[in-house]
């Protein structure tokens, strides 16, 4: 890709510059690499960026220079870009990424990683997601294998689909769609009933201690993504990390393979990976679960 150009996306004109920058040096990955892989990517990433209140980590400089998160709307933007604001004494307006078009343009004001909230502007109080993130200790991935699957049973129990992605870091994201009609307080009893019964039944195996010296050595059962303005990184969303790791939907078959790790997937494979097996998240919204009949489920088992 030149060093500058514009595009046309979904009727809107995106100015690219310093295309030819490079971002990720150990792979010689440069700046319109990454614009390249978001618009390759948005057809599958937007639909869960859409609506979602967004934070961005920008690596202007590339990652070795460091980045830095941005979460507030910039007078910049242009007016096709949608923002929602919220927050308690002190209010963000928050950019949301709802086209092609809005992703292609983030890439290239240096965002790397995508992160975004459980809820959508137009039910802001109303989660449309509960997300689980298993974070192990060092060269502790097995355990987030065995977690992940004992999870995946535990939801089906109450009712709730999950589905399964790496976070392009240390652990595993498991997530249940939720058909939006409960609240943040009742998605809040429900994950940390979950989290109880998870240590109680697997207390070799998950702890919910916050400080990694009281984990002894279990993996961290991480509820703290489901909460109003709390986030986690997007589906097909990069990391700022040598190698350009991405965070990757995969299938459950995944989870049982034992070479599983969760930097497997980066920007250079995951098209290819695409092609060939297709979006694992692509009946996420086919049948969401009830929040309400999960707590009741919940009930019965606690």
């Amino acid at each position: 890709m030149p060093a500058k150009k514009s595009i046309q996306l979904d009727g809107q004109t995106v100015e690219l510059s310093n295309q030819d920058r490079v971002v990720f040096p150990d792979s010689g990955i440069t700046k319109g690499d990454v614009v390249g892989y978001y618009k390759d990517v948005a057809d599958v990433m937007v639909p869960e960026l859409a609506g979602r209140a967004l934070s961005m980590e920008r690596f202007t400089k590339g990652i070795d220079a460091g980045g830095f998160f941005q979460k507030h709307w910039q007078k910049h933007y242009p007016d096709w870009i949608d923002s929602v604001e919220f927050g308690g004494k002190t209010r963000v307006r928050y950019p949301i990424c709802d086209s092609r078009a809005a992703l292609v343009y983030f890439a290239n004001q240096g965002a790397i990683a995508l992160h975004v909230i459980t809820s959508r502007k137009l039910s802001l109080q109303q989660p449309d997601l509960v997300v689980f993130d298993l974070d192990p200790p060092e060269g502790g991935f097995e355990l987030v294998r065995k977690t992940a699957r004992l999870l995946h049973d535990l939801l089906g129990n109450l009712g709730l689909p999950a589905f399964v992605k790496t976070t392009g870091s240390k652990g595993l994201h498991v997530v249940a769609p939720l058909d939006g009609k409960g609240t943040f307080d009742e998605v809040h009893v429900l994950v940390h009933g979950i989290a109880k019964l998870m240590t109680q039944r697997h207390a070799d195996l998950v702890t919910t201690e916050f400080y990694k010296k009281d984990r002894g050595g279990k993996l961290f059962f991480d509820v703290g993504r489901n909460a109003l303005g709390s986030t986690f990184v997007a589906a097909y969303s990069l990391r700022g990390k040598p190698g350009a790791p991405v965070s990757m939907p995969i299938e459950w078959s995944d989870v049982d393979d034992p070479k599983l790790r969760s930097d497997a997937f980066t920007l250079e494979t995951v098209r290819a990976r695409l092609a060939k097996r297709g979006d694992a998240w692509a009946k996420l919204r086919a049948k969401p679960g009830s929040l309400a009949k999960a707590l009741r489920s919940l009930g019965k088992l606690g």
